[in-house]
């Protein structure tokens, strides 16, 4: 088949989309709509938008007309654009048929609450698609509540790849009782939603208790404002010399084997649409402790795959840590159901063959049948 993606071309996500489907034997085109920062994923003919016009208040305008011109150059069984905001919009202003949408997370849970037009993009996308997938129940919900039609929808996530992200040796990772001491490793940038403030706070609070601990910070994506109050706060507190940063790394390799390392990882937005660095990190044999929040209830049941604690409260952050930390036995038990649960439940291979048969039957010119999730809701 022919695919024509609209996309993030610097996103992660979008890059494993790519390699997946252009290994299949699939033939991609890969349109971007944020200023490339690196080389634009390799296996997809690329077109650039941000080329063209990148003026806050004119580029939409200026590349929906350079989409519908792209799209009816390429002509591909499957226009496909990935989030509802933005992709979404431009998906839609194409006019292309079959077009789907799927929504990855603040573009529906966030985005329309921020602005009436934003909402009423929200919907028009929405109503425009042919069939819309969403990678977790809360923003199936929202999805619903915009008024997307319950015949096209349905919850696909997109699962992960357990043959790089595994567990490693058990005489490999670091010891909790170690010289080195355990590392506490936070898996997402640092940006308002994802509350790094917050881990800041509890840093200090959890060295009172383990000043054996040690914390490492992703600073991938980071917004550099909110990374300097978080540098400032932990050197304010005394713990500078317990904190390291790693930004950006190779690849999926290289991130598998750094949650190898950690003996908790922690992930604490106030919203997230679906949890795929946590189950990652939950696949590596990595104890999570996560915002209680129903899209991580789906994957995460408290003292089993891993800890639930309030959105932002430091202090309860830090009381999990700590009692992961203080407890083998239970961070045993809940590393060992964290690895059982994603390779059960969300093995890449399974959740992207959905993906492939939902373009299969949107280019014979067939509804796919929504079909209950692989991830399911219940245990």
């Amino acid at each position: 088949m022919r695919l024509c993606l609209i996309a993030n071309p610097n996103s992660i996500h979008t890059r494993r989309w790519v390699r997946h489907f252009a290994d299949l034997g699939h033939d991609l085109h890969l349109i971007g709509e944020k200023t490339l920062t690196a080389q634009p994923p390799a296996g997809a003919a690329f077109h650039d938008l941000t080329q063209q016009n990148n003026a806050a208040k004119l580029r939409y305008l200026v590349w929906a007309q350079a989409v519908r011109r792209l799209v009816r150059q390429i002509q591909p069984d499957v226009l496909h654009a990935h989030q509802v905001a933005s992709a979404g919009w431009l998906g839609a202003a194409a006019g292309f048929r079959p077009l789907l949408v799927t929504a990855w997370g603040s573009d529906l849970l966030l985005g329309p609450a921020r602005s009436p037009m934003q909402r009423q993009l929200a919907r028009w996308t929405l109503r425009r698609a042919d069939y819309i997938t969403c990678v977790s129940q809360p923003l199936l919900e929202a999805a619903l509540a915009l008024g997307a039609d319950r015949q096209r929808i349905e919850l696909a996530p997109w699962g992960v790849d357990t043959t790089v992200f595994r567990p490693g040796d058990a005489s490999a990772a670091l010891s909790m009782t170690g010289e080195a001491g355990p590392l506490v490793l936070s898996i997402r940038g640092v940006q308002p939603v994802y509350q790094p403030l917050t881990v800041a706070a509890a840093i200090p609070l959890v060295l009172a208790r383990r000043p054996d601990a040690r914390f490492m910070i992703r600073t991938y994506s980071a917004d550099a404002g909110l990374l300097a109050e978080f540098r400032r706060q932990v050197a304010a507190a005394g713990a500078a010399d317990a904190v390291a940063y790693v930004g950006d790394l190779p690849d999926d390799r290289a991130i598998a084997d750094l949650y190898r390392q950690a003996a908790v990882v922690i992930s604490v937005p106030s919203s997230d649409g679906a949890p795929q660095s946590v189950l990652e990190a939950m696949a590596c044999g990595a104890a999570p402790v996560v915002s209680d929040l129903p899209s991580l209830r789906a994957w995460v049941r408290q003292e089993q795959e891993g800890l639930l604690t309030p959105v932002g409260d430091a202090h309860a952050l830090a009381d999990a840590i700590v009692r992961l930390l203080d407890d083998p036995a239970l961070h045993a038990s809940i590393r060992a159901a964290a690895v059982r649960l994603v390779q059960q439940r969300a093995d890449r291979r399974l959740c992207l063959a959905r993906y492939e048969a939902i373009y299969q039957h949107l280019a014979a010119g067939q509804r796919p049948q929504p079909t209950p999730s692989i991830s399911g809701e219940k245990h």
